[in-house]
């Protein structure tokens, strides 16, 4: 650009300076159509005050001498500010590609004294001036978002290590959880527990959520991750579409809502039971209800109470047809309850189902018919 038109253009930048207040106003008015704005806490002077410090710092750099330094600092301070005022990300650079919009009529306006091909041939520079300067908020607000959540990661480990420590905590200390979780004391808690690889996916998913999104508090328990976010329901139906959707394709076990936040701890002894519990490679999600005649089985096991024994043993005078059959029957009326459904899954009358439970009770002593055994006739069957 020629000396002649470097004045020139230094001339209409600072012709448009003089319109600062105008300018100001006129992206406030614009800016507060924005829901995120209009309903969040921040003041009109907040807004007409950074508005300034932004127009100003962008028509500094755009003069012929003019260089970068106040476009970073204020970028720097914009982003930081407005990260910690939780100002939705992809609010706050609409609002600045509005200043680019906003300091682009004023420009024109300004530019009716010079050759209009001039404002032309300085497009490219004011825009690429007002995008390097959205590149520095956002980078900014990025940093400061970071170190926020890390902070908030950092007090939440804190007080989810006290309701997790060897000694169970007072009465008063729950409450202080309480307070700095910003849940419940009373209130039902969800807790999942993943493995340590699956805990790691699950917390990129929860980064790159919509800060809208529910959110789990995560935490770390040696091999596993547990998530843990309060819920209205008072028995597990159905997780909830967030959390289905941030659990989608992995392996989790979801223990039984727990009532009060004195109980997460036994919801998380539950849900690493599950977990432990679960086969190699599955996926998807695992409650109490689907394992918990195999995770009895385990429990009863790592105690040396082999309920197997009192089954198979005294079906070893059978010949191994009578077995088997005898086996599959019982193993039948287990899961539909009915002789007469058993008899139609299995092809035979319903007198040789209860022949063959009839055997059954005489080899072992337990009736499948009656509620007590059947329960452990249930789990001893999961030693097949």
């Amino acid at each position: 650009m020629s000396g002649q038109d470097e004045q020139r253009w230094d001339d209409l930048i600072e012709r448009t300076r003089g319109s600062l207040g105008a300018m100001v106003e006129k992206f406030l008015a614009r800016a507060m159509a924005d829901p995120s704005y209009a309903d969040s806490e921040l003041t009109a002077e907040d807004l007409r005050r950074s508005s300034a410090e932004s127009f100003t710092a962008i028509l500094d750099s755009l003069r012929s001498d003019g260089t970068t330094s106040r476009l970073v600092a204020v970028a720097e301070s914009l982003g930081t500010r407005r990260a910690r005022q939780a100002v939705p990300l992809d609010s706050l650079l609409r609002a600045i590609r509005l200043d680019f919009t906003v300091l682009w009529e004023h420009l024109a306006e300004s530019s009716s004294e010079v050759d209009p091909a001039l404002l032309v041939r300085r497009a490219g520079c004011v825009w690429t001036t007002v995008d390097e300067f959205a590149a520095h908020v956002q980078e900014h607000y990025l940093a400061e978002q970071l170190a926020i959540e890390q902070a908030n990661a950092d007090l939440q480990r804190q007080y989810l290590s006290q309701l997790f420590a060897p000694s169970r905590p007072t009465e008063a200390a729950l409450e202080r959880i309480a307070g700095a979780l910003r849940v419940p004391l009373t209130g039902n808690f969800c807790v999942a527990a993943a493995s340590r690889e699956d805990g790691a996916v699950i917390r990129r998913r929860i980064r790159g959520a919509a800060r809208s999104v529910w959110t789990p508090f995560a935490f770390d328990m040696g091999h596993h991750t547990l998530f843990i976010w309060p819920t209205d329901e008072v028995a597990l139906r159905r997780l909830s579409h967030p959390a289905r959707e941030l659990f989608a394709g992995l392996m989790v076990a979801v223990a039984p809502v727990a009532r009060g936040l004195a109980r997460i701890r036994e919801s998380a002894a539950a849900a690493r039971e599950i977990m432990i519990d679960l086969p190699m490679d599955s996926t998807g999600v695992a409650t109490l209800s689907d394992r918990w005649r195999s995770v009895t089985r385990h429990l009863l096991a790592g105690v040396g109470c082999d309920l197997g024994q009192i089954v198979f043993p005294y079906l070893e005078n059978c010949t191994e047809l009578e077995r088997r059959k005898i086996l599959e029957t019982v193993s039948t009326y287990l899961e539909t309850g009915s002789l007469g459904d058993t008899g139609r899954a299995m092809n035979c009358h319903r007198n040789t189902v209860l022949n063959r439970l009839n055997a059954f009770e005489r080899y072992t002593g337990l009736d499948v018919q009656r509620p007590y055994d059947a329960a452990a006739v249930i789990i001893a069957l999961e030693w097949l």
